[in-house]
């Protein structure tokens, strides 16, 4: 068992999971260093998921508490509640799907343990069918955290990796208890902003997050999952369509862009001070958004805000990791002529 400085609660959700939720407890009960508890939320199971929790509980070697929600949280408000109810100080949050590697929760304490103003860790996972077969691929592969993204993270520019899109999965994650309670409520009024992109934005504008780039988990995908690493299937503009399809329909995606991390930045400031220099890493991207999604529809006084904003070096700044220098100038100038 852990020792007394690390107590350990493993925070799970379920709906529907009797299919794996035998393998993913098994997967826990064979962690090298035992978690102290395992608190289940269940948002309204009509499965068996419950029967096979509660038969894994009597021969548990740690505590199971199990706690059935009379209505549907969904998945934020329900890992948020299952958070609230964990006993320890290390929290690690655990989908009802997956499997843990056997040195899962031994590494990441370790992390925590070696470094104690690390709030969040995480670690990359493999990603495997609904049979456990392997699929050959990395999660980091697909939310592409990459040596480019990584090498700004080291540099303590993790939050304006974070502003392009999240590369942390809740499943792979640890956290203090602590932290956690600092940043609650999680926020749901934002699309496609689950809780664990919630604790990882704002552990990035702390920089109190840290990653590991081991295999720690199996991340299991299959039709039934809540969620995933399913990709969005966006419609392709061809050339010709960039400069025939009205301006309004360019602006639209950006102008989307802009309300959410709107909100986002008023979650945000609540907990942190306006002054700090990571907040106005947000607000200066938001600016940008808001400039970008507001352009004229004459061409030309287009052009004055869009090298404004590339003498700031903002077409650079807030541009994907993996962006080559001809892409970000032909975005610039994508704003100017479409």
């Amino acid at each position: 068992m852990p020792s007394h400085q690390q107590l350990i609660s493993v925070a799970m959700c379920t709906y529907n999971g009797a299919r794996f939720v035998t393998e993913q407890l098994e997967s826990i009960q064979n962690q090298t260093l035992l978690p102290n508890e395992l608190v289940v939320c269940d948002d309204g199971s009509t499965d068996n998921t419950l029967a096979l929790i509660e038969q894994f509980a009597k021969n548990s070697p740690f505590p199971v508490r199990i706690f059935q929600n009379e209505h549907q949280l969904g998945v934020t408000k329900n890992f948020e509640k299952a958070l609230t109810h964990c006993r320890g100080n290390l929290l690690f949050l655990a989908d009802q799907d997956d499997c843990w590697v056997p040195e899962k929760v031994a590494h990441l304490s370790k992390v925590f343990s070696e470094n104690p103003s690390v709030n969040v860790v995480f670690s990359d996972a493999l990603l495997v069918d609904e049979h456990a077969n392997s699929l050959q691929q990395r999660f980091w592969e697909v939310v592409r955290f990459g040596t480019p993204q990584q090498e700004q993270w080291k540099q303590g520019r993790s939050i304006e990796v974070l502003l392009v899109g999240n590369r942390v999965a809740g499943c792979t994650m640890a956290v203090r208890k602590s932290f956690v309670e600092m940043i609650l409520p999680f926020p749901t009024d934002i699309s496609d902003f689950l809780h664990d992109t919630w604790m990882a934005f704002i552990a990035s504008i702390l920089n109190q997050i840290q990653f590991i780039p081991e295999v720690l988990i199996h991340y299991r995908q299959h039709n039934s999952q809540q969620v995933g690493t399913q990709q969005k299937n966006g419609q392709s503009v061809t050339l010709t369509n960039r400069f025939s399809r009205p301006h309004s329909t360019k602006l639209a995606p950006l102008q989307k862009q802009a309300e959410e991390l709107q909100k986002v930045y008023a979650h945000l400031a609540r907990i942190i001070p306006s002054t700090h220099p990571n907040l106005q890493v947000v607000a200066a991207k938001l600016h940008f958004l808001n400039v970008r999604a507001h352009l004229p529809d004459n061409r030309f006084r287009r052009i004055w805000p869009t090298l404004q904003q590339w003498r700031k070096g903002n077409y650079h700044r807030f541009a994907d990791q993996d962006a080559t220098t001809t892409g970000i100038l032909l975005t610039a100038l994508g704003d100017i002529l479409e």
